[in-house]
């Protein structure tokens, strides 16, 4: 009689199962394809480490709204944008707080070792280990999760696309909310798949529960706007468990998981901004969709729909059309529809509903959808390739075919991704100049209580981060052509709560000028720059410039290093703006790229 009972529930559990198990198994794994696993696994971890050490930093709210703030934590001092201002507390400490203490073990054997490394080795170990070492985790989760539900095949179509996207290679390594949405939402569909194929009403409580805690982790602690991602899953769990046990179960477990992380956030964000009952992602959501006129996020620009299309092509090339096909075709041609709709095919659809309805339009708007870009295409992948090697009954052909798809969709990424380090990486690498001028002229310390002043005027957005300053330098604005709101300081030589928590002057969210920012061009020590012509009526000063081939320099200052980067409007074709050519191969392929110098400047 108990065995009876145990097939009997075996069948009813089998027969409430939303899709039926893959045909395409793990049992069913050829060798080819579990060995091509193990080759994407070493080029995922190898593309990461190239990012975090390589990548260049996209976007300047990327630096002004985090790399500063966590400067600020590590070190005491740093840039302050109103965003930070208590009067309008619109960025999380919370969100901070992980990186910091991600870095513990490095900053424990700097203390005991009393070893001396550049401050820049902390900003480079949190974007290998705690951004890229992330992003790299999830995605092998997700593919384990993919490989499990629709089998190896789908896996690797998955793997290779993700890994070798552009857009994949810069969301993946930014410091930024949506970046963090994207790690935690590809963790989250990782889950979430697991979940729409348990073997019992039991086993789906684990994974349906970890599916909702890392949505509401990507919504609460990242972006709010995230939680749009979950709600096609959490639609779909009450749907199938409705009046069931776990339901209940699941219910308990992620109300628990909401008031702890909102009791969290309550804390860290009401302790740093001197504030009671301080829940941030309320004000995000308030300012982006209910700001008053002329202070929400369309003060900064709006584009076309066009503007996303152009840069999702960029960004993944061809995966994109195959991506947002999938949205469609998937759900008709898929023999797990279900599945495939839930976790991938709705949240991509709703969010680029929501989004592409926005005036303000920002390439990191889509971080959090990219790894579902890379999941639509792989099932539509693999499903033609299955279609057109049962139509032909040949696996010779579909081999072929699906090896020089692989090697050139990999050739032109990969040349994506290094015409973006070659052409914009100038912002960091020139920036070590300034830590290796301040070992040989020994001005690297406090000790005789003077602080250096590195200027910046129109190459301020292009600034990387203080971290790549030694502790008694500081960045300082000077007159330029720019006629927004700057960035302020932290107070110094204070705590770090009344640092975060005191009102800055200046500041306000409507964009506008505050010329307390900004100092007098002859109290700057170093001056950072491009050799473009400089518009002088503007007050900005000229110190250096190309003439006739020749970089020429004013004579109260020296050049500590200057290296290329893209003219905007320089004399470019079609392929040098968008992929590097190597040299050996610019004898055969037109390749023009026109550069200025990028140069960080010392005064004699």
């Amino acid at each position: 009689m108990k065995s009876a009972k145990i097939s009997a529930e075996k069948s009813a559990a089998t027969a409430k199962s939303p899709e039926k198990a893959p045909t395409d198994s793990p049992a069913h794994d050829s060798s080819w394809q579990v060995f091509l696993s193990v080759v994407l696994f070493a080029a995922n971890i190898s593309v990461r480490v190239y990012c975090g050490l390589y990548m260049i930093i996209a976007d300047c709210d990327e630096t002004y709204n985090y790399w500063e703030p966590l400067n600020l934590v590590f070190r005491g001092f740093g840039k302050q944008t109103w965003e930070y201002s208590p009067a309008y507390a619109i960025r999380s400490y919370a969100y901070l707080i992980p990186y910091y203490l991600a870095t513990s073990p490095l900053r424990d054997f700097v203390h005991l070792t009393s070893s001396q490394f550049p401050p820049y080795a902390y900003f480079y170990a949190i974007r290998v280990v705690a951004l890229c070492g992330f992003t790299a985790f999830t995605e092998l989760k997700l593919h384990r999760s993919i490989r499990r539900c629709y089998g190896v095949y789908v896996a690797n179509w998955y793997l290779l696309f993700s890994t070798f996207a552009p857009g994949m290679s810069h969301a993946g390594v930014a410091l930024l909310p949506s970046s963090f949405a994207m790690a935690w939402v590809t963790w989250g569909s990782a889950s979430a798949l697991s979940a729409t194929t348990p073997k019992n009403d039991v086993s789906v409580v684990r994974p349906t529960t970890h599916a909702i805690f890392c949505f509401v982790v990507a919504g609460f602690v990242g972006w709010p706007f995230a939680l749009a991602l979950g709600v096609p899953f959490g639609l779909f769990t009450v749907a199938t468990r409705f009046q069931t046990t776990p339901l209940v179960r699941i219910v308990l477990f992620c109300s628990a998981i909401v008031v702890a992380i909102t009791a969290l956030l309550l804390c860290v964000d009401s302790y740093f901004y001197g504030r009671d009952f301080l829940f941030v992602p309320v004000n995000i959501v308030l300012y982006n969709v209910f700001a008053l006129e002329g202070e929400g996020p369309e003060i900064f620009g709006v584009e076309p729909f066009s503007y996303y299309a152009k840069n999702l092509f960029l960004n993944f090339n061809v995966v994109f059309v195959l991506g947002y096909l999938g949205v469609f075709l998937n759900n008709v041609f898929s023999a797990q529809k279900l599945r495939s709709l839930v976790c991938a095919s709705l949240p991509l659809l709703l969010w680029s509903t929501i989004f592409g309805r926005q005036p303000h339009k920002e390439e990191r708007f889509l971080y959090p959808i990219y790894p579902l870009i890379c999941v639509s295409a792989a099932i539509l992948t693999s499903r033609a390739f299955e279609v057109v090697r049962s139509k032909t009954g040949t696996r010779v052909f579909v081999r072929v075919v699906s090896v020089l798809s692989m090697v050139s969709y990999i050739t032109v990424s990969v040349l994506r991704i290094l015409n973006l380090v070659n052409n914009y990486s100038a912002p960091l690498t020139t920036a070590h100049a300034l830590y290796e001028d301040s070992i040989l002229s020994g001005q690297n310390s406090n000790v005789d209580g003077g602080l250096k002043n590195v200027c910046v005027g129109r190459e301020w957005y292009h600034f990387p981060t203080s971290f790549f300053l030694p502790d008694n330098y500081r960045l300082r604005f000077v007159q330029s052509g720019f006629d927004g709101l700057l960035p302020g300081d932290f107070p110094e030589n204070t705590s770090l709560r009344a640092a975060a928590s005191a009102y800055p002057s200046g500041m306000n969210s409507k964009n506008e000028f505050s010329l307390d920012k900004i100092i007098p061009f002859s109290e700057c020590d170093y001056y950072i720059d491009n050799s473009l012509p400089v518009d002088t009526t503007t007050g900005e000063p000229s110190v250096v410039s190309r003439t006739d081939g020749e970089l020429q320099v004013d004579n109260d200052w020296e050049v500590l290093r200057c290296e290329g980067i893209l003219r905007p409007e320089g004399n470019h074709n079609a392929i040098g703006r968008l992929l590097y050519v190597p040299e050996f191969a610019r004898a055969f392929v037109p390749y023009t790229v026109e550069q200025m110098d990028y140069c960080v400047l010392k005064r004699k």
